[in-house]
């Protein structure tokens, strides 16, 4: 059985991924430059993805959030707090990810340097992407933990019935 080169990290430099890049598009950049396009399309279709998450909590906390935080001081802290993340959350994403730069300013007379700045740039929204992600996991626990206080505490509810 043939094994592949990458063992435990497949992560290579920019300069030999773009390198391989011209060579599997046979040296046509706009082949390349349509490959770096799908991936910026997946990565911000994924960030979309966060955005929903975000405007789940925040829909969810314009039904839930004075329920939850009228269990206790520590529920009204949490929900609050895991609001504000994220709906930095959402900022972060939408600054770091989200914002548009067009391949065609980056080109330059060299294919190969053309596409390491795309590259380059892919792999920064990537790492940007990620540490969204983590952002908005941290508010979710927040706002997780308010909840499970508000129903580990039931009280009755005083809500007018309809």
């Amino acid at each position: 059985m043939m094994e592949s080169e990458f063992k435990e990290d497949p992560r290579i430099d920019s300069r030999t991924e773009a390198k391989r890049i011209l060579e599997m598009c046979e040296g046509r950049l706009s082949d390349a430059i349509a490959v770096l396009e799908r991936q910026f399309a997946t990565l911000h279709n994924r960030a979309q993805v966060l955005f929903s998450f975000c405007g789940i909590v925040v829909t969810v906390t314009g039904f839930s959030g004075r329920l939850i935080a009228g269990t206790n001081r520590t529920a009204q802290v949490l929900i609050v707090a895991g609001l504000a993340v994220v709906i930095g959350c959402a900022f972060y994403i939408f600054r770091r990810v989200m914002t548009l730069r067009w391949v065609t300013q980056q080109l330059d007379t060299s294919s190969e340097v053309t596409l390491v700045r795309v590259l380059e740039r892919r792999d920064r929204k990537t790492a940007f992407y990620k540490r969204g992600g983590y952002i908005l996991f941290l508010g979710i626990i927040l706002y997780g933990i308010a909840i499970a206080i508000m129903l580990m505490n039931p009280v009755p509810l005083e809500v007018p019935a309809r």
